[in-house]
């Protein structure tokens, strides 16, 4: 007999086909046995012991071809089983190295859904924190766990799915961890064999890293394109591959007009081939370099900027990108050189100041003591100008010194410098001058003053005072010959105006007042004739005040309040500032203690350093004793430098700077962009504040120069991190100015004059009593 195969016996119609087999063959067998036999034989025993062999015979034939044929079928059986494990086993190593969840629908109206899930992979409780069994008995899970904002779309995309018989859609589900994560979900229907759907396949895939990390170069595309400085990136070979906005502004290229190109169309030609040759030997083997370069826009114009470049390398070590930053320095560049001229020269009268005067005193005085030489100094004032700028205004005021300092150039020799120091003040030096020369200069300067002017259509006249002092007879340095050629010219206004003097030594007059300044002076600090006013230093937009500056003035027997102007330069020249400038830190530092100790606001105290009391060694002693008498915590102390303590770059200013803001005290430069030269030492010392000149505030409204000047060192200082504070702040005006550009503090008789320590910690109790400050009192 042929067996079947085992799909023809697994069919469906198997036991049928076996049943009518088992029956043909049985029947068959009996039908013609029977005739056989009742052919072959008579006898009755003999027909009945056949009868029996006969049915023995088909039960033992049957029986070995049900055997034959069940073993053959668990033989398959057993064989289809392990195949199937071995399917069931590939299939789950499949699934265990797959990310994707595999999961399978089946069709429910009742869902809100549609669905419900009857299968999901093991790996679905890291994807949903879920695991299998959960899903199975949690109907709905799906749809409570996707994200409010994405559930409509979802389950419009799954209404949508029977019209389209796939889907593809992206939602954010809420894991069981309690954070979102981002699922990529893929699904098809599935169908019987009538066409009806029963469910649906599908898988889900954790896409998170993926959307984060396009959520990440989207906002580098977008810091990218808003970044306020130029970036490029360019391959290996040095091409640019891509620009941002900002480049294009700054070059005047656009991006079509450069991609692909080298750089190097920006050069202007003010670097040589070995700066550029350093540059990239320095990229090459230090991945970064950074640095000035003068470049060239599309028009033209060649200007700074400063460009850091950095190497990409991949995984082998190999160059493949390069990443430049620019930073157009044009308008830095202009501020800084407008400030640094201004250092040197008068704002107004584009004239040398009186720091240049210094820098070219030394250097006259110098050659001419080694040539045996006379050199003239000259101090010129204008006679009774300030009725002038009281009657026509301060800008016909301006305007006539403009033109006054015109004429001085054009008339003086290249060698001679005239100065002013402000005001209606000028100083003239004269190098190799004697005193005919100098007479004949005077005669000359006073014809050139008075010759009238024209401004704005109305005719003006002018005299002058001059007084002249001559090296090396009347002194051997700036100092002293300023103090003569001062005394001369009192004498000439003295004498009616309109005159030149030399100093004689008749003129004793200013010198008997020096020294009796001198004298009185050291006996003031015994007699506690010194005394300390206080100023209010308020931030710029609540108006709070945040600090205080300790001014120190001379209560004299007989002359009244002294303003420190008056004798301050005595006490600096004879050296007594020493001992004032002890007594100065000493008693404003405890007297702020005695405010805190009272209960008042706490504010720290800025105190001025002369250039003798900073460079004495003992000056951080000195503070570290008074903070320990006092109880003064070292935060509650501000120092205030001058510019030319700043300028100094030995060791020990550096060394000085660096102990004093070791302590824990406030540094701060003041009167800020009056008398220095170069910015370098912004960089060396810890410098926590600038103080704007009062001479840049008082005109800042109806004066340029002064507002941009103001502006560019505002700016300045935020770029290094500094805090500005503005001194002579009288306006409101000028208030809502540096408001406006972001100053931090003012100081000013806007807010306060200098008052007394019991007047001024009235000011503290009436803001701890939160009363609003009145202005310009």
């Amino acid at each position: 007999m042929t067996f079947m195969s085992l799909p023809q016996w697994s069919s469906p119609n198997a036991a049928l086909r076996i049943s009518l087999l088992y029956a043909i063959f049985a029947s068959a067998w009996i039908w013609l046995s029977d005739r056989v036999l009742a052919g072959l034989f008579q006898s009755p025993e003999r027909m009945s012991w056949l009868q029996s062999t006969k049915g023995s015979f088909f039960v033992l034939v049957t029986s070995v071809a049900l055997y034959l044929l069940i073993r053959r079928d668990a033989i398959a059986r057993g064989n289809l089983t392990a195949k199937i494990k071995q399917e069931a086993e590939r299939l789950a190593h499949i699934l265990a190295v797959n990310p994707a969840v595999i999961y399978s629908l089946t069709a429910d109206p009742q869902a809100k859904s549609g669905f419900v899930v009857d299968f999901a992979s093991f790996n679905v409780a890291q994807t949903t924190g879920y695991t299998p069994a959960q899903w199975l008995a949690t109907p709905g899970l799906w749809l409570e766990r996707v994200h409010p904002d994405d559930r409509l779309k979802a389950m419009q995309a799954q209404q949508q799915l029977h019209k389209t018989g796939a889907l593809q859609h992206e939602y954010r589900f809420l894991h069981a961890d309690g954070a979102y994560r981002w699922i990529y979900d893929q699904l098809v229907l599935t169908h019987n064999l009538s066409g009806h759907c029963t469910g649906a396949v599908g898988a889900w895939l954790d896409v998170t890293d993926r959307k984060r990390a396009e959520e990440q170069l989207r906002l580098n595309a977008q810091v990218f394109e808003s970044s306020q400085e130029g970036i490029v990136i360019t391959d290996a070979d040095n091409h640019l591959l891509s620009v941002n906005r900002a480049f294009t502004e700054i070059t005047g290229y656009t991006k079509d007009e450069v991609l692909g190109r080298n750089p190097r169309l920006l050069a202007s030609g003010r670097q040589d081939k070995a700066f550029y040759d350093v540059m990239w030997r320095t990229l090459q083997s230090a991945g970064h370099w950074q640095g000035e370069v003068w470049n060239r826009r599309k028009n033209g114009d060649i200007y700074p900027e400063w460009l850091s470049i950095s190497a990409i390398r991949n995984p082998a070590g190999r160059i493949t990108q390069h990443i430049g930053i620019l930073t157009d320095l044009s308008s830095r560049k202009d501020a800084e050189e407008k400030i640094r001229f201004l250092s040197n020269y008068d704002a107004l009268t584009q004239l040398p100041n009186r720091t240049l005067l210094h820098d070219r005193a030394q250097v006259a005085l110098a050659a001419a003591q080694r040539a045996h030489a006379t050199v003239a100094l000259m101090y010129v004032d204008l006679d009774r100008f300030k009725n002038i700028n009281d009657s026509l205004g301060h800008a016909v005021g301006d305007r006539l010194l403009q033109e006054l300092a015109t004429r001085f150039t054009t008339h003086l020799h290249p060698d001679d410098t005239i100065c002013r120091p402000g005001g209606d003040e000028f100083i003239l030096l004269l190098p190799n001058t004697d005193d005919q020369g100098a007479a004949h200069v005077a005669q000359r300067t006073l014809a050139i003053i008075a010759e009238p002017f024209l401004i704005d259509g109305q005719r003006l006249s002018l005299t002058a005072s001059i007084g002249i002092a001559l090296f090396p007879d009347n002194g051997s340095d700036l100092a002293r010959l300023s103090q003569c050629a001062d005394a001369a010219l009192f004498r000439a206004k003295q004498n009616g105006r309109s005159n030149f003097q030399f100093f004689e030594q008749q003129m004793h007059e200013r010198a008997n007042e020096v020294l009796r300044i001198e004298n009185d002076l050291r006996r003031a600090l015994e007699n506690k004739e010194l005394l300390l006013y206080y100023q209010a230093q308020v931030d710029a937009t609540s108006l709070k005040i945040v600090g205080v500056e300790a001014l120190v003035r001379w209560q004299h027997p007989e002359w009244g309040l002294v303003s420190p102007a008056r004798f301050i330069p005595v006490a600096e020249e004879s050296g007594q500032i020493r001992d004032i400038g002890a007594w100065v830190l000493y008693t404003a530092v405890q007297q702020n203690a005695d405010w805190q100790a009272a209960g008042l606001p706490i504010v720290p105290v800025a105190i001025n350093l002369s250039v003798l009391q900073f460079k004495d060694a003992s000056l951080c002693d000195s503070v570290i004793d008074a903070m320990r008498v006092s109880g003064l915590d070292p935060s509650m102390v501000e120092l205030e430098l001058t510019e030319s303590i700043a300028m100094d770059d030995s060791s020990f200013t550096i060394d000085m700077v660096a102990r004093l803001h070791s302590l824990g005290i406030g540094l701060s430069i003041d009167d800020f962009g009056t008398g220095y030269s170069s910015l370098s030492y912004l960089k060396r010392f810890k410098i926590d504040k600038l103080k704007i000149d009062q001479s840049f505030i008082r005109d800042l409204r109806t004066d340029p120069d002064d507002a941009a000047i103001v502006t560019a060192i505002i700016g300045l200082a935020k770029g290094l991190g500094f805090q500005t504070i503005a001194e002579g702040v009288e306006t409101q005006a000028q208030l809502d100015f540096l408001r406006t550009h972001q100053c931090d503090e003012i100081q000013g008789y806007l807010y306060s004059k200098p008052v007394p320590a019991d007047e001024f910690a009235l000011l503290l109790a009436r803001e701890q009593d939160g009363l609003t400050p009145v202005l310009g009192r």
